[in-house]
């Protein structure tokens, strides 16, 4: 990752190596579910809550099976 600015004759830059890919794809996929709970929260309130729940239990029995 590179940035590089250039701000009233005076330049900032900043160069570090990128994140791996298997810790980018955690951090999407926190963030996904995040914004799902999220939004079934807003607009079920606690039922879109407890459906959540549910499938995400189901989703560990299954997976494991």
């Amino acid at each position: 990752m590179r940035i590089h600015l250039e701000r009233n004759g005076a330049v900032f830059a900043y160069e570090r190596p990128p994140l791996p890919e298997h810790r980018f794809k955690a951090l999407c996929l926190l963030a996904a579910g995040g914004l799902y709970v999220g939004l079934m929260a807003a607009l079920c309130g606690a039922v879109g809550v407890g459906i959540i729940a549910a499938a995400t239990l189901f989703a560990i029995l299954f997976a494991n099976a």
